[in-house]
């Protein structure tokens, strides 16, 4: 059972306003601080790490150097049986429901005896919005 706190409370609500935009943990402590109740930096990296465990939200990054990115999971909840794509501009990630990829996880366990863990699998590029400002 999880310990809920008036704390935890406000952090969800805030982590849901986001619905599936990108956000850093520093995003969200700018965003708290406009709160009654207030919350702590290690509340806030403390209930991320819960929630990313509990497959609320979904941490990646652009740049490995960078800051992580959260992503509030929302209707999401089936995260293990699609990939995902992280645009460089915007840094949205995108969540792929292809049954090419379907071929692509089969081979890898067939051929290399290699399970692809579709919940961390990312790929990185330029999403349609995006291809026109920047080129790789």
């Amino acid at each position: 059972m999880t310990y809920r706190t008036k704390q935890r409370d406000v952090l969800l609500d805030k982590i849901m306003a986001y619905e599936e935009e990108p956000f850093t943990a520093d995003d969200l402590i700018l965003k708290l601080m406009s709160t009654s109740k207030p919350v702590s930096k290690a509340t806030v990296y403390r209930t991320l790490d819960k929630l990313e465990r509990d497959g609320l939200v979904r941490k990646y990054y652009v740049e490995p150097s960078e800051s992580a990115f959260y992503q509030y999971v929302g209707q999401h909840l089936d995260c293990e049986d699609h990939y995902h794509c992280v645009c460089y501009q915007c840094e949205r990630l995108f969540h792929i429901d292809c049954h090419i990829f379907d071929d692509l996880d089969a081979h890898f366990q067939n051929e290399h005896h290699f399970k692809i863990d579709l919940q961390r699998t990312i790929l990185y590029g330029l999403c349609e919005n995006c291809q026109g400002e920047v080129t790789l």
